[in-house]
């Protein structure tokens, strides 16, 4: 059977964080004078896709990107702190990563993910790839999958843009029902899978027929 090669999203799957992103990133944005993603729903919405691309569809100016990078880097960095991860997960990693290359895709930042990691004592991650190396999660997964020519990709998410930008990229898409995105959502993005539990992702991905 070929390899398999885990992908995970990082927000709304392994981490607990929305609270945390959504008054950040919201924060952030409204010292810059933009105050139309202070509402959960319009912040929901710019998941629907690429983080990037939705925030500047949603009227923020591109040329201030860099701007509002820089306020949000340290903050999130400081609030990923207080940030646990989900029941089940460290588990289900340690699990995963001892049959398969276990990577981690994110818009949040690599370094705070990395962080994350050795503060919940979770081994076993090949490598994480965040925001500040690169904002397309497509991009990102064919580089990982450039590693693992031979391996069958899957890469899992909570929100519709990430199973979108999954699908673009080739990988087996698998959506989570605990994170960001409500199930309806999910499922209007069509994902190959859908899971309810770390349990259930777990006995998907070690089925050998799957």
């Amino acid at each position: 059977m070929p390899e398999k090669l885990i992908l995970f999203d990082f927000d709304g799957v392994i981490a607990n964080s929305f609270e945390v992103f959504f008054r950040e990133f919201t924060s952030a944005c409204t010292e810059m004078g933009f105050n139309r993603l202070n509402s959960k729903e319009a912040f929901l919405n710019l998941f629907e896709g690429n983080l990037v691309f939705n925030v500047i569809k949603a009227g923020f100016p591109p040329w201030k990107l860099r701007e509002l990078f820089n306020r949000f880097q340290p903050r999130i960095a400081k609030a990923n702190d207080s940030v646990s991860a989900f029941e089940g997960i460290h588990g289900l990693l340690a699990r995963l990563s001892a049959e398969y290359p276990v990577y981690i895709i994110s818009s949040n930042l690599t370094e705070a993910v990395q962080r994350f990691l050795v503060r919940e004592g979770i081994d076993g991650i090949q490598d994480v790839l965040g925001a500040d190396i690169e904002t397309s999660k497509v991009k990102k997964i064919k580089r990982v999958w450039k590693k693992h020519p031979k391996a069958i990709a899957y890469y899992i998410g909570d929100t519709s843009g990430d199973i979108y930008e999954g699908k673009d990229a080739g990988a087996i898409t698998i959506a989570v029902a605990w994170g960001w995105h409500h199930v309806g959502r999910l499922t209007q993005a069509q994902p190959h899978h859908l899971v309810y539990t770390p349990e259930e992702l777990e006995k998907l991905l070690l089925n050998k027929n799957v």
